[in-house]
């Protein structure tokens, strides 16, 4: 049988010696031996402990849930156990800061980096995204329409591959022009964008609309008033 000291076993197991020190202190990793001199001595069944140590310190385990599962009455269900606990918090932990790292790139969307607007208009950004929900009733009447449409110019496709002629697609697609064009001129007839920094509420040219970046609900216009260009969130037309 080898043995060990604690400057071998921190050096192999690439750890430092106060770490095993420490170990020893909270009772999980108790030396074999003691030279007279009070050296700490370890075996080679301490380094399969100390293995088995690093492996669920490396799955997230406490130090004292390490020790319940060091116990010589632990089993493979206690550590299911623990590390579905491990599991549920660490999944709910991704989840959260997903949900920041989200929030911070839709914030991201509002400004242009050589913006010089205050950074108290932040909250008034926030206010504004609140806002744009009201486009959801704009955005169903598309969808429907749209989902209508979708139907009506597949059955066109399918029918001229099976029929093998040309005819059924001809007769869909004036149809399906037509939709285009008025889908396009009820959105913007019934949608303005709202500049983030001076929430202003603008309406630009349709050819500017059509061929802006854009995500959801946002889409990159230059602001008539402060004449930045930005991502201008959608929301209903005010009433004339």
């Amino acid at each position: 049988m080898s043995y060990y000291t604690t400057g071998d076993i921190a050096e192999q197991y690439d750890v430092s010696v106060r770490t095993i020190q420490y170990y020893d202190k909270k009772g999980i990793l108790k030396p074999s031996h003691f030279t007279k001199t009070k050296r700490r001595i370890y075996t080679d069944d301490d380094l399969k402990k100390l293995e088995l140590i690093l492996l669920l310190k490396n799955m997230g385990c406490s130090l004292n849930e390490i020790k319940t599962l060091m116990n010589e009455e632990s089993t493979m269900k206690t550590l299911n156990y623990i590390l579905n606990m491990k599991e549920e918090t660490l999944i709910k932990q991704i989840e959260q800061k997903q949900s920041i790292v989200d929030k911070i790139k839709l914030t991201k969307q509002y400004f242009n980096e050589s913006s010089v607007t205050p950074i108290f208009k932040l909250n008034d950004i926030e206010k504004i995204v609140k806002e744009s929900n009201n486009m959801k009733e704009t955005y169903k009447k598309i969808i429907l329409s749209a989902s209508i449409v979708g139907i009506i110019q597949y059955t066109g496709l399918i029918s001229s591959f099976v029929l093998r002629n040309k005819t059924p697609l001809f007769i869909v697609s004036p149809f399906i022009i037509s939709y285009a064009i008025e889908i396009t001129r009820y959105y913007y007839k019934n949608v303005e964008f709202i500049c983030p920094n001076f929430q202003n509420q603008f309406r630009p040219s349709l050819n500017k609309v059509i061929t802006a970046k854009h995500t959801m609900k946002t889409r990159r216009l230059e602001c008539p008033n402060c004449h930045e260009t930005n991502y201008c969130i959608e929301t209903p037309a005010k009433t004339k």
